[in-house]
């Protein structure tokens, strides 16, 4: 589903390496590491945001960067940074579907009743918990093969975080589908992921099955601290 073969990416003057990475179907690969490890610059590549200065990127056996459309079409992606339009939830809606064949109404409706939002608000009015709700709920919608979260509890408290990533096990209940998540809420990470990527300062520091990684250690954070690569 993803491979990474000797990619070098810039941005800036920060420099990501990665010699070899690949995600089966049906994983979820929680990418944890410090602040600036380039945990971003790598999800990024996956969608065709960003591009590898050398090395290949294939997601779905497609370069992003080259079949876009192939790709994305099967790709949710969720980030803090992407903006939201600025216009009633319901229209935000119903202009996305039109992009996405497998865009599911019924999905659609369930999630704007877990998630307590009102279709006729406008996206400008919305809380940071609630536009984090509306980005999830964007990337769910059309039951992607493959969902790459960048920090997506961002906005929500403790019961807030679970309640999310609670959703999205429940709406990825596919062994056709894998997820990527990056997120500092470490705890998180170490619930639902089943595999592990840890990078710091561009390079990978460890890859490989949660429970074999975090072995010994009483919980990820602490394994981050013992392999030097805590935030």
């Amino acid at each position: 589903m993803i491979e990474l073969q000797g990619v070098r990416a810039r941005k800036g003057s920060f420099l990501l390496e990665i010699p070899s990475w690949k995600v089966s179907p049906g994983t979820v690969v929680g990418v944890v590491g410090p602040n600036g490890a380039g945990k971003t610059t790598l999800l990024e590549l996956l969608p065709g945001l960003a591009p590898a200065d050398e090395g290949t990127v294939r997601v779905f056996g497609h370069d992003p960067m080259a079949r876009p459309a192939e790709v994305r079409s099967q790709l949710g992606f969720m980030s803090d940074d992407l903006p939201l339009f600025n216009m009633r939830i319901n229209r935000l809606l119903w202009t996305l579907s039109g992009y996405y064949p497998s865009w599911d109404d019924s999905l659609v409706g369930k999630l704007l009743t877990r998630f307590k939002l009102d279709e006729k608000r406008k996206v400008s009015e919305l809380s940071k918990g609630e536009a984090t709700r509306i980005r999830l709920l964007t990337a769910l919608a059309f039951r992607p093969k493959l969902l790459v979260l960048d920090e997506p509890a961002t906005g929500l408290d403790v019961g807030g975080r679970r309640a999310l990533l609670q959703t999205v096990l429940e709406v990825v209940d596919d062994k056709s589908c894998s997820v990527v998540v990056s997120s500092h809420q470490l705890a998180d990470v170490e619930r639902i992921a089943d595999q592990l990527l840890v990078v710091d300062d561009g390079c990978i520091v460890k890859n490989g099955a949660t429970d074999e990684l975090v072995g010994d250690h009483r919980t990820l954070e602490e394994a981050l601290l013992a392999w030097g690569a805590a935030g």
